[in-house]
């Protein structure tokens, strides 16, 4: 049975470019951590000291356990399986945390290592009060949004009342993490042992909103609900894992989505934002391949989950769908234009880029893609840089930076890139000023 590919949250800008392939084999992203390490955190600035572990715990898997008498933090002691493939190879290990986020509960199925990695997320004093104010728990007794049956898909999100553009709609966390290679590595009948204990392990409310999802490819209850619903998050050192939701599972498909997700890596929370206004009543919906695609590659990317979609976009007259895969392929088209020009590999001058950017912005408006602005206005700044229009430049990196802040939130790694970005305006301001030459 084919393995539905994830739907890749950790950063919403995944799915922003059409040009967007994972490739994964077997073991590609495992390895073993050094334990003097598992608690790196490229944000610590952002993160108060104060709620840190003093210490980093060692690996603890289920011979380990047995030797020592202790398995904390975990619930139970971890249950581990080996590998079928021939070679050395890590353990997979079922680890739980009944009072994960209050009493929701998480279980992990990866390896000792990865799981001593993420032992100071387990703590709730992490979470910082604005993801704590919008969680699935908080906002029990006023949610925005209901779940209820939708016509052709089954049960999914419905707005209960307005939300407006930038809102955060919930805050979920996962309840079932397990590592991308035991769908790979381990047999079938050892795969649905450890899911099956993973599942039980977890409180009882938490089992019974899990086995209430959606299935779709048969099989084993657990694996198929798996199938169905999962999403691919990084965890410790960027290792790829699959996630269950409890609510954030709900959210049905659309190619024109309301919502984008925000995930962080150091407190496994999924925000929920709404792209735009949702009116009550409206279902709120994401997309699950990556924004900008045309017709025939959206129903190519989809066929993992073995649905035609019936959007308003997908069902749109033939002529409507052929001038939107048209604004499509052109927006790919002035963007690989613009980083040829910021590169030097083409010649560009100021009114040409100018030209492609009024364009591509116009597009983007009709086209309702605003989300890939965060690719596109990198390149029209350094497209400018490149043809020495300092000011235009700088409109753009503060553009680009602002859409940033508001898609990414504090927590995510884009850092670097703008900072480099600001850097190369920084250096070409400064040259211009000395030289007494640009637009500055």
């Amino acid at each position: 049975m084919p393995f539905h590919r994830p739907r890749l949250f950790r950063y919403c800008w995944q799915t922003i470019l059409a040009s967007l392939i994972v490739v994964y084999s077997p073991f590609a992203l495992t390895y073993a951590l050094n334990p003097d390490t598992c608690s790196s955190d490229p944000y610590l600035s952002l993160l108060d000291f104060r709620t840190r572990l003093s210490t980093c715990p060692l690996p603890i898997d289920e011979d380990s356990a047995i030797d020592t008498g202790s398995w904390a933090p975990w619930k139970r002691r971890p249950y581990c399986i080996e590998p079928y493939l021939d070679g050395p190879g890590p353990s997979f290990c079922v680890y739980t945390f009944e009072p994960f986020r209050g009493d929701q509960g998480i279980s992990i199925v990866t390896t000792p290592a990865l799981a001593a990695s993420v032992v100071d997320v387990l703590d709730d004093a992490i979470v910082p009060p604005k993801l704590k104010d919008h969680s699935v728990e908080a906002s029990q007794n006023s949610p925005p949004y209901t779940i209820g049956y939708i016509p052709n898909k089954g049960k999914g999100l419905i707005a209960q009342r307005q939300i407006r553009k930038w809102e955060v709609v919930f805050v979920d966390y996962p309840s079932l993490l397990v590592h991308l290679d035991v769908f790979d590595v381990v047999d079938a009948e050892a795969r649905q042992d450890l899911l099956e204990r993973a599942l039980h392990q977890l409180p009882e409310h938490q089992r019974d909103v899990a086995l209430a999802l959606a299935r779709s490819t048969g099989g084993e209850p657990i694996e198929d609900i798996m199938r169905t619903n999962i999403f691919g998050v990084e965890m410790g050192s960027d290792i790829q894992h699959l996630g269950l939701l409890p609510i954030g599972s709900r959210i049905n498909h659309d190619c024109t989505p309301n919502v984008f997700w925000r995930y962080s890596e150091r407190t496994l929370a999924v925000e929920v934002l709404a792209l735009r206004d949702i009116e009550a009543g409206e279902e709120i919906t994401q997309s699950y391949v990556p924004l900008g695609l045309p017709y025939k590659e959206r129903t190519e990317g989809l066929k993992s989950w073995e649905f035609t979609c019936s959007c308003s976009l997908c069902t749109a007259p033939k002529s409507r769908r052929a001038r939107s895969d048209q604004h499509r392929d052109r927006l790919q088209l002035i963007y690989h234009q613009l980083n040829e020009g910021a590169t030097g590999k083409a010649d560009l001058s100021v009114s040409t880029v100018g030209k492609l950017t009024r364009e591509m912005e116009a597009l983007v408006r009709e086209e309702q893609l605003e989300v890939q602005l965060l690719v596109y206005y990198g390149a029209v700044a350094r497209a400018y840089l490149r043809v020495g229009d300092v000011a235009a430049a700088r409109r753009y990196v503060d553009r680009n930076e602002e859409l940033w802040a508001r898609y990414a939130g504090d927590e995510q790694d884009y850092f670097a890139g703008m900072e480099q970005l600001r850097h190369e305006l920084e250096e070409r301001e400064r040259a211009a000023l000395k030289s007494g030459n640009g637009n500055v």
